[in-house]
C-alpha cells in the first residue's frame, strides 16, 4: 500500500507538474496578447502547480537549491538594487507605489527562485517542447489579433505591443530548449519563422532585440568565452554611459539638423526630454529621484509624454548612479557567467539576455511588470532545457545557479 501511495503521489506530482509547464510555457505568451491581466494570472497559477507538484513527490535538497543562488555574484547584484530601490522609498514623491512596486518585484523573485529550485528530475521532452510551442502559438495570436483589429477598425490597447515584446524574450529559451534535445532543424524553422514574423510585424523593438540577440548567438556559437566577456563590458558600459546619449544629443541635432532637438520628428523629441531632466538637477544623479518616480510622474502630468519610457533611463532616473553602477555590474556578471553554463545552451542563454538588454534601452516599458514577468517565464523555460540535456546526466544545482 505504501508503495501504491508513492506511486499517486508521484502520478500526481508529474500530472501537476505538467499542468505548470503548460500554463507557464504555452498560457503565459498566449495570454499576454488575449488580456492585459491574463499574464500575471496564468503565471501565478503556473508557479503554484510546479510548487504543488514538487510538495507532493519532494525530493531532498529544497533549501540548498534555493540558497545556492545567493552564491552567485549576479544575483547578488540583483538583490542589491533591489534593496537600493527599497531604501529610495524614503525619498520617492510616491512612497506608496513605491512600496508596492517594490514587493511584487519580491514576490515575483522569491516565485521565479522556487520554481527552479522545486523539481530536481530530468525534465521530461513533452514539458519542454510546450516552450517553442507556446512562442509559435504566439506569433499566430499576434497575428490573428493584430488582423481582426485591422477588419473591425480597432485601435491597439497595447497587447500587440506585449506580444512581441514576449516574442523577444521568449524566442532564444525556446531555441535553446530545442537544441539541447538535439532538435537543430526544428530551431532553425523556428528562428527562420520568427525573423520573418518580426519584419512582417514591423514593431522596432521586437526587429532591433532579436537582430541583437542573433548576433549574440552568432558570436557566441563561434567563440563562447570571448563572446562573454565582450558582452559583458559593452553591456555594462552602455548601462553606465547612457546618460551621455541626451546630454550630447541637442549639441548632435543644432549639427546635424540645424535646429533645437525639441523641433525634430519622434522619436528626437524623447531625447529633449531627457537631456532637460538631467540637466535639471545634477544631484539627483547620484541617488535618483526614487522608485516609481518616472511612471507615477508621467500620470500626474509633472512630467512631459514625451518622457523616456526605456529601462536604462528610468534607473539612472529613479535609482541614480549607485543604482546604474549596480545594474551594470550585475549585467557584467551575468554574462561573464554564462562561460559556465551547460555549453548546449549558452550561446543561446547570451542570445536571450542581449535580447532583453536591447529591449532596455528601447522605448519599452518594463513599469507594468509585464515584462520582467516575461524574463521570469524566459529563466523557467531555460532550467526546463538545462534539465532536459539529451542523454547526459542530471545537471547539479551549481551549474543551475548560472541562470
Amino acid at each position: 500500500m505504501r508503495g501504491a501511495d508513492r506511486d499517486d503521489a508521484a502520478d500526481a506530482s508529474r500530472f501537476f507538474s505538467r499542468m505548470g509547464y503548460v500554463s507557464l510555457g504555452v498560457g503565459a505568451p498566449v495570454g499576454v496578447v488575449v488580456h492585459p491581466l491574463a499574464l500575471f494570472v496564468i503565471f501565478s497559477i503556473g508557479i503554484a502547480l510546479i510548487l504543488l507538484a514538487a510538495a507532493l513527490d519532494a525530493k531532498p535538497g529544497f533549501v540548498n537549491r534555493v540558497l545556492v543562488p545567493f552564491r552567485v555574484p549576479a544575483f547578488l547584484a540583483l538583490l542589491a538594487g533591489l534593496a537600493w530601490a527599497t531604501l529610495s522609498i524614503l525619498w520617492t514623491p510616491y512612497p506608496v507605489s513605491a512600496a508596492q512596486h517594490v514587493l511584487k518585484l519580491a514576490l515575483l523573485i522569491a516565485a521565479t527562485l522556487c520554481a527552479v529550485a522545486a523539481p530536481r528530475d530530468n525534465a521530461a521532452a513533452t514539458d519542454l517542447y510546450l516552450f517553442p510551442i507556446g512562442v509559435t502559438l504566439l506569433m499566430a495570436t499576434i497575428a490573428a489579433k493584430g488582423l481582426s483589429h485591422i477588419l473591425a477598425g480597432v485601435p491597439d490597447d497595447g497587447t500587440l505591443a506585449c506580444g512581441a515584446v514576449a516574442l523577444a524574450v521568449l524566442l532564444f529559451p525556446a531555441l535553446g530548449g530545442l537544441t539541447s534535445r538535439a532538435r537543430n532543424g526544428y530551431a532553425r524553422l523556428l528562428l527562420i519563422l520568427a525573423l520573418a514574423f518580426a519584419y512582417m510585424d514591423g514593431y522596432a523593438p521586437l526587429t532591433v532585440a532579436l537582430f541583437a540577440g542573433y548576433l549574440a548567438l552568432s558570436f557566441s556559437i563561434s567563440d563562447m568565452k570571448r563572446t562573454a566577456r565582450e558582452l559583458a563590458w559593452g553591456g555594462a558600459g552602455l548601462v553606465l554611459l547612457s546618460p551621455l546619449i541626451p546630454a550630447v544629443a541637442p549639441t548632435v541635432a543644432a549639427w546635424v539638423f540645424h535646429t533645437k532637438l525639441a523641433r525634430v520628428p519622434p522619436p528626437y523629441a524623447s531625447l529633449s526630454v531627457a537631456a532637460d531632466v538631467f540637466t535639471h538637477d545634477k544631484l539627483r544623479l547620484i541617488t535618483g529621484h526614487g522608485f516609481e518616480t518616472v511612471a507615477r510622474s508621467m500620470r500626474d502630468m509633472i512630467l512631459p509624454p514625451q518622457t523616456p519610457r526605456a529601462l536604462a533611463f528610468t534607473v539612472w532616473y529613479e535609482l541614480g548612479i549607485v543604482g546604474a553602477v549596480v545594474a551594470a555590474a550585475g549585467l557584467w556578471f551575468a554574462f561573464r557567467g554564462l562561460e559556465r553554463a551547460p555549453p548546449r545552451l549558452a550561446p543561446f542563454m547570451a542570445a536571450g539576455l542581449t535580447a532583453v538588454v536591447a529591449l532596455a534601452f528601447l522605448n519599452v516599458d518594463f513599469d507594468d511588470m509585464t515584462g520582467l514577468t516575461l524574463i521570469a517565464v524566459a529563466v523557467i523555460s531555460t532550467d526546463v532545457a538545462a534539465r532536459s540535456q539529451y542523454r547526459t546526466t542530471r545537471p547539479s544545482a551549481a551549474s543551475l545557479a548560472n541562470l
